[in-house]
């Protein structure tokens, strides 16, 4: 009695372990309905470029995904798949799996793998709806035939107008006053930026800029002169004597007050009455070319140890060709 019931229990467990396999296989809707004649269809449809492969799972697995991974085998959900029976049943499925074309695809900066049952590569963009821009350019052409290791590069060009504005420097106009001290500088009026539009033509390639070329240039905003004024009235602001006889004599001959000033103080040191060998007074004058300067300068017969003559003769002979007779500065 206790056999009959041993046994009438394994024979319960197969019923419904069969059973419930039956329900699986047989679910609606679902891939797990493959037969071993579909099986052979798929090994008998292999091609070089779309090969067969077959291989069992003996371990249960929740899904296809898992039986793959169970068997070490890439799962990719384009390829054709048959099975049997239901590999969560974990009673030895066999699958069997036609492999989808590998293709390389370059779209732009990015690279990828795709897999296909299309025939050319015109078909393939169809088919992973790829679509191509106007000016795009694609490598092979669309009606070249998919074979092993093809690679389908895709250069996405984008061509447009683009208008830039650039500054334009406003420019000085320089203008001098005698009533401003030397060496002193005032803005009388300022200068305003221009503003330049440039409108290009700018084609990319896989959104990198490729070319750029100039249309057309405008002046929207004209630039405005900034006007500076040049101080050029004669200032002593080095060590100096006889300061206001220096200084007039500086303006009436467009000489430097400074200039003069440093010379006589290198000379004679301010002493109107240095009396050296060959060279005499304020700016150490040999007498002969004291005499004929003196007189051209309109100081005829000015003695040469008078200081305001010295002043007013050198700046005279500064500024008609004499610079050269004394050292500089």
């Amino acid at each position: 009695m206790t056999t009959t019931k041993k046994w009438g229990g394994v024979f319960l467990g197969i019923l419904l372990i069969g059973l419930l396999g039956f329900f699986l296989v047989a679910e609606p809707g679902n891939r797990h309905d493959q037969t071993f004649a579909q099986d052979k269809v798929l090994v008998s449809a292999a091609t070089d470029l779309h090969p067969t492969d077959v291989f069992s799972v003996t371990h249960s697995a929740n899904s296809l995904q898992e039986a793959f991974q169970a068997a070490g085998i890439a799962f990719h959900p384009e390829d054709k798949i048959s099975y049997f029976p239901d590999p969560r049943l974990g009673l030895n499925t066999v699958i069997t799996v036609q492999h989808a074309l590998p293709i390389t695809l370059v779209d732009g900066k990015h690279t990828t793998t795709i897999r296909t049952w299309a025939s050319n590569v015109g078909d393939l963009l169809t088919e992973k709806k790829i679509e191509l821009g106007q000016d795009d350019r694609i490598s092979p052409t669309l009606t070249t035939p998919l074979a092993k290791n093809t690679t389908i590069t895709i250069i996405r060009v984008a061509v447009t107008e683009i208008t830039t504005n650039s500054i334009i420097p406003f420019g000085i106009t320089k203008k001098n006053d005698n009533t401003l001290d030397e060496g002193k500088t005032r803005i009388d009026k300022p200068g305003v930026s221009g503003t330049l539009a440039s409108t290009f033509r700018v084609t990319r390639e896989d959104g990198t800029e490729v070319s750029r070329v100039l249309l057309s240039t405008a002046v929207v905003v004209a630039p405005q002169d900034q006007l500076l004024i040049i101080g050029t009235k004669p200032v002593i602001t080095v060590p100096c004597r006889f300061n206001d006889w220096v200084l007039d004599a500086a303006i009436k001959n467009g000489q430097s007050a400074n200039g003069l000033c440093y010379r006589m103080m290198r000379e004679s040191n301010g002493n109107p009455n240095s009396d050296g060998i060959l060279h005499k007074g304020l700016f150490q004058y040999d007498p002969g070319f004291w005499s004929a300067v003196s007189a051209k300068a309109g100081y005829p017969g000015a003695s040469i140890w008078d200081a305001k003559s010295q002043i007013y003769v050198t700046a005279w002979a500064w500024a008609n060709g004499y610079r050269g007779r004394w050292p500089n500065p």
